[in-house]
């Protein structure tokens, strides 16, 4: 018998093989790429809440974009504001007129709040009001009587303990 001299034949891959190949690395990247952007999404400034100027007040019912008080009463056209980064703290407290929320601000933030608060004091009513927005709701819109610098904000309303323990975890978890 005499020995085969032909070159080897390059050898090729096997269809089902690269089928596979392809499909589990779909598969694995199917599951690493959303982790993987849900941690690059964590170091990101996601917005916890939001304090917005009030630029004009209507009677419910509310139309369009305009956000209702927390009585319901009435409708409040709000601009972009502040959009909060960094709580360095937050945590229910007992007043005198009930339970609040009381907020301290990252640096960043606490230079933003005093800014817009100095703004919005120096307006006439009811451009001279701040909304506080927690997911798209307005937990309250006081009026603004001079710039807060000192970067901490108390939230009140007509909150039971349960909510404003509530409240400041939801707003505390983005520390």
């Amino acid at each position: 018998m005499t020995p085969d001299t032909s070159p080897p034949r390059p050898r090729r891959a096997r269809p089902l093989v690269v089928v596979i190949a392809s499909l589990a690395a779909l598969a694995v990247a199917a599951v690493v790429v959303p982790i993987a952007l849900q941690y690059a999404n964590r170091g990101e400034s996601l917005p916890l809440f939001r304090f917005q100027p009030v630029l004009a007040v209507a009677a419910a019912p509310c139309a369009g974009t305009d956000l209702p008080d927390p009585g319901g009463t009435e409708c409040l056209r709000l601009a972009n504001g502040v959009t909060v980064k960094e709580v360095a703290e937050a945590e229910a407290v007992e007043g005198t007129g009930g339970w609040a929320v009381e907020v301290a601000l990252g640096p960043e933030d606490a230079a933003a709040f005093a800014e817009v608060t100095g703004k919005v004091a120096a307006e006439p009513a009811p451009r001279n009001r701040l909304a506080v927005v927690v997911d798209g709701e307005v937990l309250s819109a006081p009026v603004v009587r001079e710039a807060i610098t000192a970067g901490r904000v108390q939230i009140a309303g007509a909150f039971t303990r349960p909510e404003a323990a509530d409240l400041a975890r939801r707003l505390g978890e983005g520390r």
